[in-house]
């Protein structure tokens, strides 16, 4: 028997909303609620969120968070976003996800994280 270690709610915008605004009361505290697309609603323990768990890989990778770049489109990708060298926003996400980004990049359409690739990773020729 493993432990719950996520809850992903799905409906429609407007109804998780509210839904989220109630949660957000009842679980102060307890718990972690993500809004990653507008009609998805993620519940997680307190701490757990993706800055952890890039720690987690670093540590076990033995390098130092300025050498991770991530990528994120959601409000669940936040942490990640804050908590790497390089924290990126892809196009698509909203505005207060960007401004927290250190760059923004092409949409996931316009194949956003391949950019970043060959802006920050490949060698120049």
């Amino acid at each position: 028997v493993y432990p719950i270690n996520k809850c992903l709610i799905v409906g429609e915008p407007t109804k998780l909303h509210q839904l989220e605004l109630s949660l957000l009361a009842q679980l102060k505290g307890q718990m972690e609620l993500y809004r990653s697309a507008d009609y998805f609603l993620e519940c997680v323990p307190l701490g757990i969120d993706k800055a952890q768990s890039l720690n987690r890989l670093i540590t076990t990778l033995g390098i130092t968070k300025e050498e991770v770049i991530a990528c994120g489109d959601g409000y669940n990708d936040l942490s990640m976003i804050r908590f790497a060298g390089l924290g990126v926003a892809m196009a698509n996400a909203a505005e207060d996800i960007q401004k927290e980004a250190d760059f923004v990049t092409l949409s996931n359409e316009e194949d956003g994280v391949a950019h970043v690739i060959e802006r920050f990773i490949l060698p120049t020729e």
